[in-house]
């Protein structure tokens, strides 16, 4: 996946001006992202992908520019991040052709996936989550059916396994990124879990202050 900054030169606008946009490839694939300002065409700098010096208001459009590169550019390391192939469907969330699989299905497909790309790290991470949910509850179960009950009772099933923060914060790590392939709408489900076990955590620790406080002040 590449991307550049152009001015749609075949579009001219009644003051004279014609449209930014990202044009996006991949393959054979072209995909055009407006960016929302234009410019003459004597004010861009194709070579550089940017607006000239002397360009009115120049500033403000090239801070929306920079502004926008900035935004896929963070996009698409994250895609990368977290093993997610970066196509044209993934990076700009067109989420009606969500894989169509259960959890169970969907997680087996990418151990095969990174086994075959050599990434056998992330491959045994994937594993170790499967047999945990194979435990917790059927492997049938589907992405829309997991909800914040889910959430709570997988982390309780973990934590009485002996599982620690850090092992759960990895489990749960690799379910969002499941999620978001194939059900972006639940990255919300996980920041409110993920609050309210914060603010779990931070009532324990204050509770647990006070008793200590109490225990060395009467001693």
């Amino acid at each position: 996946m590449t991307f550049r900054v152009i001015c749609r030169k075949e579009i001219i606008y009644k003051n004279s001006t014609s449209p930014l946009c990202l044009l996006f490839f991949q393959g054979k694939r072209k995909k055009a992202v407006g960016l929302g300002v234009s410019v003459a065409l004597k004010h861009w700098d194709a070579e550089a992908q940017k607006v000239t010096d002397d360009c009115p208001d120049r500033d403000n459009i090239q801070f929306q520019i920079t502004a926008k590169v900035k935004e896929y550019e963070k996009k698409i390391r994250r895609l990368e991040i977290m093993d997610i192939p970066v196509t044209f469907e993934n990076l700009f969330e067109q989420n009606s052709k969500r894989l169509n699989c259960s959890i169970g299905e969907y997680l087996k497909q990418t151990i095969e996936r990174l086994e075959t790309l050599g990434k056998y790290g992330s491959a045994s991470k994937h594993r170790s989550l499967l047999s945990r949910l194979s435990e917790f509850r059927s492997l049938n179960t589907r992405f829309d059916e997991i909800d914040l009950a889910f959430l709570r009772d997988f982390e309780l099933f973990l934590r009485k396994e002996g599982n620690v923060n850090n092992s759960i914060a990895t489990q749960y790590a690799i379910l969002q990124c499941l999620c978001i392939r194939c059900h972006g709408g639940l990255c919300p489900l996980f920041r409110t879990h993920q609050n309210q076990r914060k603010s779990s955590l931070t009532k324990r620790h204050t509770l647990f202050s006070d008793t200590t406080f109490v225990i060395r002040k009467n001693s």
